[in-house]
């Protein structure tokens, strides 16, 4: 009888932070419920722009020199969403890229907002956006694209005065099973995160268990394009460099630190990169976790400002999320919406996702930049902090979110 009670405690002392970490998420869900939610907003001004011509931007991305902003939308994540697990029947709209000039305050709405064009994409019938990088030196796009084939990181040549795009090339690879985030070493080396290792449309109920408890199953995957740049029929080369739970949104502070948000933890995790020596036989850089801090949503994606602040958008309440990604095809569409019962026409009027902006600074610690549900399910939050402005983008709004500081 001792033996067994001796077990049980061991038990709960090995289970004791397990169960903390969840419950700790599971309080802010709680906490954060849309009725609950504490508001908060920090800017000077802010505004929604663009909402009956754009709607589903996940990413954005600022090119500061310009005064310009690339959005990667697309409208047919209501119907195909292999990170929430939306697999609705065709006709699934395609996703478009954006240059939106926030410098020149004075233009109207169509002279602000323009659509890139494509040039020799294939594709372009089955694009779906998420993440996001762009190379300023040589104007190529990176862009994760989940295809209903398999996803791919396309990459495009952009003329930022014709506003066209030129399909380069499609990168694959098995390690590259779920792209969600992009971020650059130079112009042939990045790193992208794999929010899962069961991929939901594939392991729905694997997929699941790994986000309700935490597994490391996301990882981090260095790619080194060039074999494929000199010679298209090799490969390119793709190595694991770290793995936690829902890896989602990532940036480099610097050379040689990395930062990755886990969705799943409500975390950010902090990781000094080590080149690899030139003796090395992998030849591969090294990730070595050194600190961590929580926040009070899902954390997604993550940028930059030039004064070397981070900025974090996420999920406040990610139940909210969900009822709302699961609508949207009904309340978007009139035609749809037209032929919904009532309950659900009620739905599509007062249901919305909190979103939630915030820096973070050495110095400073986090801080809280915008909590609201006014604009909803905010997915990347990117500011020019030159020019005081930045623009949330929400993974289901309609339009951006532009501000003023």
């Amino acid at each position: 009888m001792a033996f067994k009670a001796a077990l049980g405690v061991i038990a709960l002392a090995l289970l004791s932070p397990f169960i903390y970490e969840r419950g700790q998420v599971s309080f802010l869900f709680w906490k954060n419920a849309p009725h609950r939610l504490v508001k908060v907003n920090t800017f000077a001004s802010h505004e929604v722009r663009f909402s009956d011509r754009i709607r589903s931007c996940e990413d954005a991305l600022m090119v500061e020199s310009e005064g310009l902003a690339i959005l990667g939308c697309d409208p047919g994540r209501e119907r195909w969403n292999t990170v929430m697990g939306i697999f609705l029947p065709e006709p699934v709209e395609s996703g478009k890229l954006y240059i939106f000039n926030y410098k020149d305050t004075g233009l109207s709405d169509d002279e602000a907002l323009k659509p890139l064009e494509f040039v020799d994409f294939k594709f372009q019938a089955d694009f779906h956006t998420l993440g996001m990088a762009y190379d300023e030196p040589t104007s190529t796009l990176f862009v994760a694209s989940h295809r209903h084939d398999y996803p791919a990181i396309e990459m495009f040549k952009l003329d930022l005065k014709a506003y066209t795009a030129t399909h380069l090339r499609s990168i694959q690879h098995p390690l590259i099973h779920g792209p969600n985030s992009i971020v650059l070493i130079n112009d042939h080396e990045f790193y992208v995160t794999n929010d899962h290792h069961f991929v939901i449309r594939d392991y729905p109920i694997l997929n699941q268990l790994e986000t309700n408890l935490g597994l490391p199953g996301g990882s981090v995957v260095y790619v080194d394009i060039s074999p494929t740049l000199t010679d298209p029929e090799v490969p390119v080369q793709a190595s694991v460099v770290a793995r936690l739970s829902f890896a989602n949104g990532i940036e480099l502070l610097n050379d040689t630190t990395a930062v990755v948000a886990s969705s799943a933890k409500a975390t950010v995790y902090f990781f000094s990169v080590s080149k690899p020596d030139s003796n090395a036989v992998s030849g591969l850089p090294r990730f070595t976790p050194v600190s961590e801090f929580r926040v009070p949503f899902a954390p997604d994606n993550l940028s930059v400002s030039k004064d070397g602040a981070l900025i974090i958008a996420g999920h406040p309440h990610v139940p909210s999320l969900g009822k709302f990604a699961k609508t949207r095809h009904i309340c978007n569409s009139p035609e749809e919406l037209a032929k919904a019962d009532a309950r659900m026409q009620e739905t599509c009027k007062t249901i919305s996702a909190p979103s939630w902006a915030a820096r973070w600074t050495e110095d400073g610690g986090l801080t809280t930049l915008y909590t609201d549900v006014e604009y909803p399910s905010s997915a990347t939050a990117v500011r020019d902090s030159d020019r005081k402005t930045g623009i949330i983008s929400g993974l289901y709004a309609k339009g951006i979110l532009v501000w003023k500081e």
